[in-house]
């Protein structure tokens, strides 16, 4: 019976000690958000919102997206915290709703 208790015990906490890092990333801050028109045409690693333009985080959701939005489109871009060299990346672009 202990036996048993013990291996319970030891699969739960390693399903606990795997899922560890998905945990964090939930918990992850992000930066600011940035909303206004493309004003130029979006590319795999930079896009320009309201004549500023923003780099794209390799690999990120926004990497991909990018290359649905259109110039004159509406958007929204969450923006990472900055990172050494002092320069937030766009991590996630998504159309922006109208209110």
């Amino acid at each position: 019976m202990k036996l048993g208790k013990l291996s319970l015990f030891s699969a739960v906490l390693a399903l606990m000690l795997s899922l560890q890092p998905i945990s964090g990333w939930a918990i992850r801050a992000v930066g600011a958000t940035v909303t206004g028109q493309i004003t130029a045409s979006p590319s795999p690693t930079q896009i320009e919102i309201a004549h500023k333009v923003y780099h794209i985080q390799p690999n990120s959701p926004a990497a991909n997206a990018a290359r649905s939005f259109f110039l004159g489109q509406n958007v929204d871009a969450i923006l990472s915290e900055p990172g050494p060299g002092g320069e937030a990346e766009v991590i996630s672009l998504v159309l922006h709703q109208d209110s």
